[in-house]
């Protein structure tokens, strides 16, 4: 009898035991769901909050690209045509248009009142006119850069040097007020000054592809001319590279790449930079133009 009530308590016990054990483990089970529940619930959180995060960055990002683009309302009061197709080369270049265009250009910088070059002798072509005439009257050196620390201060200086401080105020003024039209306006005086010839409005010659040659050795080929671009602002740099290898590519095909310049390093170059660079309007069109030239010097 002794023996059966003992085996019954021990039993009891164990069961006792096992239900104590069961629901201990079943709470402690639920609490570590819950706790877990909430750890997923918050990195879930941090997840998605991460994610509006990078949205509005990326919508920001876009905004700022597509203010720096000017829209098809904006182009033909620039340049007094319709705004051309960002995806295709424009190549050949229609002269008698990119003329306009630059004429149309100057109009535009002589209408807006906040820009002191509306006041220059000649309006804002006045301005381009005297410019253009100081520095390819003066160019920068080329050769032998680095044998004499006075053409080296020369070359780093030469824009201060040549315009002067007030010049160089007015230029500024254009490049910061008319950010937004300046991708377009180069593309429009490189076609019209470089491949088609015509000269700026007011003038009876065209400039000297001869004399710009020089400055585009400067910017891809000279310590000066490395050492200004890099204190400028990316797009700018980039599209100032860009149009100093076409430059000297022309020059490769009209024999008067007096330098040898080879522009294979800075295609390869500018080529990675221009496809990380999500701000330029003619992104596209610059792209196909390099990898042609990259087929070209292969």
């Amino acid at each position: 009898m002794n023996r059966t009530l003992a085996t019954v308590a021990v039993v009891f016990a164990l069961i006792v035991v096992g239900l104590v054990t069961y629901f201990m483990v079943n709470k402690w089970h639920q609490n570590r769901m819950a706790a877990d529940r909430q750890q997923a619930q918050k990195e879930c959180l941090e997840v998605i909050q991460k994610m509006e995060a990078d949205m509005e960055e990326m919508r920001a990002q876009l905004e700022t690209e597509r203010q720096a683009r000017p829209g098809d309302e904006v182009f033909p009061t620039v340049f007094g045509t319709p705004a051309p197709d960002r995806s295709t080369d424009a190549m050949p270049a229609d002269c008698d248009k990119a003329d306009a265009q630059m004429l149309s250009f100057f109009n535009y910088l002589d209408s807006r009142p906040n820009l002191s070059v509306r006041e220059a002798d000649g309006g804002s072509a006045g301005f381009f006119r005297e410019c253009a005439a100081l520095l390819l009257a003066d160019p920068p050196v080329n050769i032998g850069e680095m044998q004499e620390l006075f053409r080296l201060v020369k070359n780093v200086t030469h824009f201060y040097r040549v315009l002067g401080k007030a010049r160089l105020m007015q230029a500024k003024e254009i490049l910061v007020s008319e950010e937004r039209v300046l991708e377009p306006a180069m593309a429009v005086f490189y076609a019209a000054i470089a491949e088609c010839g015509k000269p700026l409005a007011g003038d009876d010659k065209p400039l000297s592809v001869d004399r710009i040659y020089d400055y585009a050795g400067y910017f891809l080929n000279t310590l000066g001319g490395r050492s200004y671009l890099l204190r400028r602002e990316s797009k700018m740099r980039m599209l100032v590279s860009y149009y100093a290898i076409l430059i000297v590519d022309r020059a490769n095909d009209e024999k008067f790449n007096r330098y040898g310049i080879d522009v294979r390093p800075y295609i390869d170059y500018l080529f990675y930079d221009i496809s990380n660079q999500k701000g330029l309007t003619y992104r596209e069109r610059y792209l196909t133009r390099l990898t042609a030239l990259r087929n070209k010097y292969m």
